[in-house]
């Protein structure tokens, strides 16, 4: 973006200020597309913030004139043909038919600089594929322009095809004068102003006014320099769309599947229903959830898992045990009643009696009432007598701890039934029986009457693991298998909708995440729509006065006044809204403005954004804008083109004659190249000489062919002279009447009527008045009898033929064209 427009812009933020992410947004909006989507990335976003006043307008470009177009094998040229245009301000006219090949030239510069045409931008894909090459291309093509930049001299580019290559494949080159060649044209630094300033300005543009609305908006967006707004607008709301779109898929597709997610009775649906109902979705909930993580409140889903997971006693730990008590219970058996058992017993016995005596000092036996029979002699003796019996006692010993690790090794394997089998009156969980299993287990680990400290204890506790085992087997692997089948119905009934959940997530999160910045984008696109009018305004204020100044002159007699001008509206709604008036009164613009109104609207608009000081660009080129005028618009045009010229090099291409008609009857001085086509897409530009120096030279130029006959050129020759001599009064006669001020409308009126002789004509050249031919002869013989001689023998030759010498006649001829023109011109 330019800086004067972008201080304008800054200078409404600091007046209407934006809230900091959708002001960032804006300011990288306007910067382009990879600014835009960078500020949107959270990773390279930048605070954009810059001070009003920072925004300085740059000091005015290098100027640049077209010195040369040199084309070959571009659209109707084939070989190279050269355009040579005198460098600086000046007014070129290039004329030719239709079909000459003048506009292929001006196309040519237009792509040799931008790449494309914007009339392509509307053509179709065939237009633009095979419509751009010559057909009498043969060696590829080559566009190459030399022009003169102040501060660098010479510089010539170019844009080449080779033959096989397509329009988007050319290769391009810079070269300034003494210096390297370069492969890009970035250097001459025009990319920006080549959209800001456009010197192009195409007939195809002018009727894009009967377009749409918005292409007509747009067009005049782009002419003065303001589609940078349009731009920016279209950015802001594509991305915003493309956002909105994203998030309002994943919330029409979260409908459709919330709803599969209702129907169907599942834990894992109902979780995922919890986190994805409301107006804030928790997706990483949702993704768990899909994934197979527990629902929050351990449901049937938990309960089924853990019947799944249920394990009966391993065999082979019931079988050890089972033999370890059966082992362990031989082992007491086999110290029962022996010297070691009974010392191991009364060793117990005699521990007690030296607690007691310990607690209670020297007394009576408290077994047999011995007098004083506990004495410190009896403790000692006792003590002695107790670990001799301890060392006896050993074996027996380690077969009662044995037995007691035998015991505890079982009762560790007879724990109580799992919580996930419920209490009693409870026989369901998940919708499985669990009572069989549950009593099984409780069957299980109940515990024998029988003391687990002696031999038929512990014989007994093995039988009962034995026989319990096996009932509490078949009923934890029933129990499981049925959990486990269960728990497969449901999750083939889950993992499609589990797949559609996780998918949808996958979709879901980067649409949340792109679409927080949208409200910022809405905030930033609306400030910009509401600002966009006086935005416009004020970009447009120094060149509104200069286009209805144009308008004015390009008017002429037509009774359309222009006013204000606006560029309306955003989005589908863009317009240009004009104010006119018809006679005085407000009427409707383009319903009211013929064809010829409407392209000189656009030349109105054109020429001062073209010729803004800030343009690198001193050429402007205009591609047949009289089409459609009537003569007074015509001579409006050239007068206009003449102001514009005089500090611009203004190259106007047409072939229609009355531009170049009018500019020589208002003695506008100008240099007019006719560009001629013959078979095989040969150009040829030559020099435009005017009617009376045509006519006298194609005059030489039979006499001097061989092959023409003597007596053919004794009658053609002195037609030529004739129209040689009346088209030199008849310019002289309209520059008197245009410098008069009389219109074009009435010149040609006053020429209507009975045909014109020849004194009828000289009559107009010399007098204004066609009716004063009998004044025609005196008044030359005044001033040379050779000169009346010369018109009255041209009067009669035209019919008769001339004998005598026809060099003479030319040179005669000539003279007179010359008094004509030096007199009365």
């Amino acid at each position: 973006m330019d800086d004067v427009l972008l201080g304008i812009v800054l200078r409404r933020l600091d007046d209407i200020p934006l809230q900091r992410e959708a002001f960032d947004l804006l300011l990288a909006a306007l910067e382009g597309d990879e600014e835009l989507a960078a500020q949107l990335n959270t990773e390279q976003a930048q605070d954009r913030y810059v001070p009003a006043g920072s925004a300085q307008a740059a000091p005015p470009p290098v100027g640049a004139y077209l010195r040369s177009l040199t084309v070959s094998g571009f659209r109707g040229i084939g070989p190279p043909a050269t355009l040579r245009i005198t460098p600086g301000p000046g007014l070129t006219l290039v004329v030719g038919r239709n079909g000459s090949g003048k506009s292929s030239f001006a196309e040519a510069l237009e792509v040799l600089l931008t790449g494309t045409l914007m009339r392509w931008d509307t053509a179709s894909s065939v237009v633009v594929r095979e419509g751009w090459r010559s057909k009498h291309a043969t060696d590829g093509t080559e566009i190459r322009a030399d022009f003169l930049i102040e501060g660098k001299g010479e510089t010539a580019v170019a844009r080449t095809w080779e033959a096989w290559a397509g329009l988007d494949g050319s290769a391009e080159w810079l070269q300034v004068a003494g210096a390297k060649k370069e492969p890009s044209l970035d250097g001459l630094g025009w990319a920006a102003d080549l959209r800001s300033y456009r010197p192009f300005l195409s007939h195809a543009e002018l009727e894009a006014f009967f377009g749409k609305p918005s292409e007509l908006h747009d067009l005049l967006a782009s002419v003065l320099g303001l589609d940078e707004l349009t731009d920016t607008d279209k950015r802001l709301d594509i991305v915003r769309r493309s956002r909105e779109a994203a998030f309002k898929d994943v919330t029409q597709r979260l409908n459709a599947l919330l709803t599969r997610l209702t129907a169907l009775d599942d834990e894992r649906a109902r979780a995922c229903l919890d986190a994805l109902r409301g107006r804030t979705w928790d997706i990483a909930a949702a993704r768990a959830a899909a994934a197979g993580g527990e629902a929050p409140d351990g449901g049937q889903l938990a309960t089924l898992r853990l019947l799944a997971q249920l394990a009966p006693p391993s065999d082979h730990d019931v079988r050890v045990t089972v033999t370890v008590l059966r082992d362990t219970a031989d082992q007491l058996d086999g110290v029962t009643g022996t010297s070691a058992g009974q010392a191991r017993n009364l060793a117990r016995l005699l521990g007690e009696a030296l607690r007691h005596h310990e607690e209670h000092g020297d007394g009576d036996c408290p077994v047999c009432g011995r007098t004083s029979a506990l004495t410190r002699q009896w403790q000692e003796e006792t003590r002695r007598h107790r670990n001799r019996l301890r060392e006896e006692a050993q074996a027996a010993d380690v077969a009662f701890r044995a037995a007691k690790t035998a015991a505890d090794q079982a009762l560790a394997l007879m724990q109580q039934p799992p919580p996930v089998l419920g209490a009693t009156g409870n026989d369901t969980a998940a919708g499985l029986d669990v009572a069989p299993a549950r009593d099984a287990w409780r069957s299980w680990a109940e515990r024998p009457a029988a003391g687990l400290s002696s031999s038929a204890g512990l014989r007994i506790l093995a039988e009962h693991l034995e026989s319990a085992v096996t009932a509490l087997t078949e009923a934890v692997t029933e129990l499981s298998a049925a959990a486990a089948s269960e728990l497969a119905k449901r999750d083939d009934r889950w993992a499609p909708l589990a797949a559609e959940v996780t998918a949808w997530c996958a979709g879901a999160e980067p649409a949340v995440r792109e679409n927080q910045p949208v409200k910022s984008l809405k905030d930033a696109r609306k400030w910009l729509v509401d600002a966009t009018a006086d935005l416009r305004n004020q970009r447009l204020a120094p060149l509104a006065d200069q286009a209805r100044e144009i308008w004015a002159k390009l008017r002429q007699e037509s009774n359309v006044d222009l006013g204000a001008f606006r560029l309306a509206g955003s989005a589908t709604r863009r317009q240009l809204e004009l104010d006119v008036r018809i006679d005085g009164a407000p009427g409707p613009a383009l319903g009211t403005m013929s064809q010829g109104e409407i392209n000189a609207l656009a030349l109105s608009i054109f020429l001062p954004r073209a010729t803004m000081a800030n343009s690198p660009f001193r050429f402007l080129v205009i591609d047949d804008p009289v089409q459609a005028m009537d003569p007074a618009k015509v001579d409006g045009l050239a007068r206009v083109l003449h102001e514009v010229a005089a500090t611009r090099q203004v190259i106007v291409f047409t072939h229609d004659n009355r531009l170049a008609t009018a500019v020589k009857e208002l003695s506008i001085p100008a240099t007019i190249l006719e560009v001629t086509r013959r078979p095989g897409s040969v150009v040829d530009v030559r020099p435009c000489l005017d009617p009376p120096k045509q006519a006298l030279k194609d005059a030489c130029d039979l006499i001097k062919d061989q092959h023409v006959p003597a007596e053919v050129a004794a009658r053609v020759v002195p037609g030529l002279c004739r129209t040689a001599v009346e088209a030199a009064f008849m310019q002289a006669h309209w520059r008197r009447e245009l410098r008069k001020g009389r219109t074009r409308a009435a010149i040609e009126s006053g020429l209507e009527g009975k045909k014109l002789t020849l004194m009828n004509i000289a009559a107009l050249g010399m007098f204004g008045d066609r009716e004063q031919g009998w004044k025609v002869l005196s008044v030359l013989y005044k001033r040379g009898c050779y000169l009346a001689d010369t018109l009255k023998l041209l009067n009669t030759a035209t019919h008769e033929g001339h004998a005598g010498d026809l060099d003479q006649l030319i040179k005669d001829a000539g003279e007179l064209v010359k008094t004509i023109e030096k007199a009365w011109s």
